[in-house]
């Protein structure tokens, strides 16, 4: 038998608040991230996680997951590649990213701060497990090379049960 993630309505969830005052902030890739819900309290519905992103940040190669997301930009700009279409965001915009679609995208103001969202969730355990805990909840500092550990979270990120690299063989089944 296939698991399959309960209906809105058959999930019987409690009514909860999440404050990033209270979420956990986590280092890598030069982002800020900070988990805002995650999976295990909406029951596998959906995650949200607050992104902090320099310029020229993003993911920069073209990959799909099986997996539907969305950005909102809640100041700055990001360029989004979808399916070979560029398209701009910026403050107050919202992206939607069925599963299986190829993209890319990349930052281009100084800094950009979007909310990003998956349904179903869980994404957010794969940066949890990767990441370095934040010290400040602001951006990492910049340096000049990726550290060892930014080098092995980008690999990993491209190709797992999460995301594959669109050139990937077996990112053909993440495909619509």
């Amino acid at each position: 038998m296939t698991p399959t993630t309960p209906s809105f309505f058959e999930a019987q969830l409690p009514a909860l608040l999440s404050g990033r005052r209270d979420a956990p902030a986590f280092w890598m890739l030069g982002i800020l991230w900070i988990p805002l819900l995650e999976a295990h309290q909406t029951g596998g519905l959906f995650s949200v996680t607050e992104q902090l992103m320099p310029k020229d940040s993003g993911a920069h190669t073209k990959h799909v997951h099986n997996v539907d997301e969305w950005f909102y930009v809640l100041d700055g700009t990001v360029d989004f590649e979808l399916e070979g279409e560029t398209s701009s965001g910026q403050d107050g915009d919202s992206l939607w990213i069925p599963r299986g679609t190829v993209h890319s995208f990349n930052v281009t103001s100084d800094v950009c701060h979007v909310l990003n969202g998956y349904t179903p969730g869980g994404f957010e355990q794969v940066i949890k497990g990767l990441a370095r805990p934040a010290p400040k909840r602001e951006l990492p500092p910049r340096t000049e090379e990726p550290s060892p550990e930014d080098i092995a979270a980008a690999q990993f990120l491209f190709s797992n049960y999460w995301t594959a690299r669109a050139d990937d063989p077996w990112a053909k089944s993440f495909a619509r």
